[in-house]
């Protein structure tokens, strides 16, 4: 089974015991495995938001400069 969420994909690797998630196109590499598909989203949703400071950051630091 594969769930789609936030651009990711979240793999059942052995049924309610290991899931994967891989990134975003076009890559769509392993990033992590997670013992169910709500820490999968959880973690998702944490690198998520870990990209969007990033973004905010650096569009700072460039608008100082």
């Amino acid at each position: 089974m594969k769930i789609y969420y936030r651009g990711y994909i979240i793999e059942e690797e052995i049924r309610s015991i290991s899931y994967s998630v891989y990134g975003q196109r076009p890559e769509r590499l392993e990033l992590i495995a997670r013992s169910t598909p709500r820490e999968a989203m959880e973690w998702i949703d944490n690198d998520v938001n870990r990209d969007t400071i990033r973004e905010s950051t650096r569009t700072m630091q460039a608008a100082a400069f």
